[in-house]
């Protein structure tokens, strides 16, 4: 017998493959349903606006007091994919004013999840605030409920107040005077801020209200210089020293509402020191970055003067909106020392005066150079 013929053969059945191709066309079918499911999930999330809205809450940035009112503009981001080559994504918009309490309800459609508050004409008495107010929303829409959530989202706007704006002497000063220029003087530099000029051999100027002191570079480590090769790295730094009377100095001073437009009102009266120093470098194979922070503010208070008993008699009060910039020069990217620097400050011509909220109108500099900073990628002009 052959070893085969112990296998019995089944007789075709019909009916049976029938049921394999019901069952197989079942399995498709969920199968298809659940990537379908996926898709429009993703699709909801990735490619089709959904419905976002928040309240807004405009409340007065000392008192804390609701004002009714305001101009609110909520805007509403999309990303078009691949169209961004041929078109721009549409923005959604929606303008509403606030009601005896505050409050008013902005809505949008959106398909990033990116929203924000812009308040750009403020009631009388009112600064607008120094950049728009972004929100990112992390929860995205699921279909079929397309709203990005949470639904019950407050943005709370702070608006400072206008109180005693004055004239005031403003100028971003400084430029590259050379760093062989610089080490030929000693290695440093000094400023008259009442004139706003450097003194000799670089400039104008009659009192040093504050000399610039450039230490030599501090080595930091070899790092690749772009090139596949590697290179010594250094790190810059600059010491800004207030002679005169041991009352003189510099502090830097904390701003808790990130939305002012005024960063710095009133110089404070006592706490300043005389010496701060400033560093910058930047190699990120050696895992270092020191950098120069333009969001940073200082105050500080020069040529004090003193009656026989000792006693302060008067004193000069500014501010500086931003660490100084470091203008570097002299041999390549990788070991370029500081030739000069470049800062932003007001000074109150009126002894005792601490008021430092310049009206933005009447200054008191004839040659300011650029006033405007960059905030949130765009220029403002910051009392």
């Amino acid at each position: 017998m052959s070893q085969y013929a112990a296998i019995r053969e089944e007789p075709f059945s019909v009916e049976s493959e029938t049921t394999m191709e019901e069952t197989l066309m079942a399995h498709n079918n969920r199968t298809l349903h659940s990537m379908l499911l996926i898709v429009l999930n993703i699709a909801a999330g990735s490619l089709f606006a959904a419905t976002a809205g928040f309240n807004v809450l405009v409340v007065d940035a000392d008192t804390l007091a609701p004002i009714k009112g305001v101009d609110v503009v909520g805007w509403f981001s999309n990303d078009n994919g691949w169209k961004a080559w041929t078109e721009s994504a549409p923005e959604y918009v929606d303008k509403k004013t606030t009601d005896e309490k505050g409050f008013c309800h902005v809505a949008g459609e959106t398909n990033t999840g990116e929203t924000g508050v812009n308040i750009h004409y403020p009631p009388q008495g009112y600064y607008p605030n120094s950049f728009c107010i972004r929100h990112q929303f992390s929860q995205k829409p699921v279909f079929p409920l397309m709203r990005w959530r949470p639904t019950d989202l407050v943005i709370t706007a702070l608006l400072q107040r206008v109180m005693h704006p004055l004239p005031l002497f403003v100028k971003r000063m400084g430029r590259c005077i050379g760093s062989d220029a610089i080490d030929n003087n000693g290695k440093y530099f000094a400023c008259d801020l009442v004139k706003g000029e450097f003194l000799p051999p670089f400039g104008k100027g009659e009192i040093a209200d504050v000399v610039f002191s450039c230490p030599p570079q501090e080595y930091i480590g070899e790092g690749f210089n772009g090139r596949n090769r590697r290179a010594p790295r250094y790190k810059n730094t600059v010491v800004a020293i207030f002679p005169g009377d041991e009352a003189n100095g510099i502090q830097s001073v904390s701003v808790t509402n990130q939305q002012a437009l005024l960063k710095v009102r009133e110089a404070l009266e006592n706490g300043y020191q005389r010496k701060l120093s400033f560093s910058e470098s930047m190699a990120y194979d050696l895992q270092h970055r020191e950098g120069l922070d333009s969001g940073k503010c200082y105050c500080f208070r020069i040529r004090t003067e003193r009656d026989e008993a000792g006693r302060i008699k008067s004193s000069l009060f500014g501010k500086m909106y931003g660490d100084p910039v470091f203008l570097l020069d002299g041999g390549d990217r990788w070991t370029q020392k500081v030739g000069g620097i470049v800062f932003l400050y007001y000074l109150n011509p009126t002894p005792n005066d601490r008021n430092l909220e310049w009206d933005r109108k009447s200054n008191l500099c004839d040659k300011p150079g650029k006033l405007e900073m960059r905030i949130n990628h765009s220029p403002m002009l910051l009392p």
